[in-house]
């Protein structure tokens, strides 16, 4: 039976990573590190649409989501950590926003610290909400992540770089995970994702994860909330130097384009503004999601706050389909890109044809 002394080592690592995920959305310069800045849509000087023409909603996951973004796995598990949680389920209540959870591991292991997690559900009980747990567990637990907030989806997170980057007595060291994946997803009675927690996938990951039965991929690009960077000041061991490790956003939203992938795609790493998240609609992503920024706005500023950016980028959403003639998704995805020297390097190292909607 796990000792308080284990769940306090728990709970702190909880608050740490919450501390040092605040203090690096302070500190960091993110206006193109998740590389949208490489991208640029082509206008549409007589789009012949009205605003209130445009239709946002997405159906994915045997969901109809009224947004194409939500609120991004961010905590839990600790009293901050549960107040933020209870936080965030309100704030997308009242979006009308699906929300996931942090990883659930802590209240796996200790079951005492699963009120923090149903109160989410408790907060918004008819709200879209993704449980989330790592790769490593096994079909029973990710069971009880769902039933623990009655979950409509499962987050499975894979975060291999994260691991290696953990004190050895903390992160794992062993990656057979592709079997453990499947499993779940086949057996689980709702849509599971998987998830990269911030170093985006390759070509190679879409391939093996079309193979199974996960519903969606989450790609989650470089240039958000970096994990090595945390574990290396928990650590304070800089020896791996993994700041430039990774795919971006937008460079796995490409690699996915081309590995044939059938499967959805969510786009996190990075987003701050609505721009971002029509340009991950256009690279071929269903939904978007956020964290790192929201939360830095949420700890700095209040729910208010946060609530009136998360209005303002739906606003800001309909007037970039109504600038690209776009009704719906559909058609938003038909818009041509032009792309900057950064990602034509890229698609040459690649060995990636250039599509007919890039120019």
């Amino acid at each position: 039976m796990p000792n308080p002394t284990e769940k306090n080592r728990y709970q702190h690592r909880k608050e740490e990573h919450l501390s040092l995920a605040q203090k690096y959305w302070r500190n960091q310069k993110h206006d193109n590190t998740a590389g949208f800045g490489d991208l640029r849509l082509i206008p549409n000087s007589l789009p012949e649409i009205s605003l209130d023409e445009v239709d946002l909603s997405v159906q994915l996951l045997n969901h109809r989501f009224e947004k194409p973004f939500f609120i991004e796995a961010m905590t839990g598990g600790f009293v901050r950590g549960d107040k933020i949680n209870a936080q965030l389920a309100e704030i997308a209540k009242n979006q009308h926003l699906a929300m996931a959870v942090g990883s659930q591991t802590i209240a796996l292991k200790f079951p005492e610290l699963a009120a923090g997690f149903r109160k989410v559900r408790e907060t918004n009980p008819d709200g879209f909400i993704l449980a989330n747990i790592g790769a490593s567990h096994g079909l029973e637990d990710a069971k009880r992540a769902v039933d623990m907030i009655q979950a409509n989806a499962l987050e499975v997170h894979i975060n291999v770089i994260q691991e290696l980057a953990m004190k050895a007595e903390e992160g794992d060291r062993s990656f057979y995970w592709l079997d453990n994946i499947n499993e779940i997803a086949g057996k689980l009675d709702v849509p599971v994702i998987v998830k990269e927690v911030g170093f985006g996938m390759s070509q190679q990951t879409f391939k093996q994860l079309e193979k199974t039965a996960v519903s969606a991929i989450n790609i989650g690009g470089r240039g958000g909330t970096n994990f090595a960077w945390i574990e290396e000041q928990r650590s304070n061991d800089f020896s791996l130097y993994l700041d430039e490790q990774g795919f971006t956003a937008v460079e796995s939203l490409l690699e996915a384009k081309f590995s044939n992938s059938t499967k959805p795609l969510i786009a996190t790493g990075g987003i701050q503004y609505a721009s971002q998240i029509v340009k991950s609609l256009v690279l071929g992503a269903s939904l978007v999601s956020s964290a790192g920024f929201i939360l830095s706005n949420l700890l700095e500023n209040g729910p208010e706050f946060v609530e009136m950016l998360l209005e303002n980028w739906e606003l800001d959403i309909r007037k970039f389909y109504t600038m690209q003639g776009a009704k719906n998704l559909t058609e938003l995805q038909q818009s041509k890109l032009i792309l900057q020297d950064n990602l034509l390097d890229f698609y040459k190292q690649r060995n990636i044809k250039i599509e007919q909607n890039f120019s």
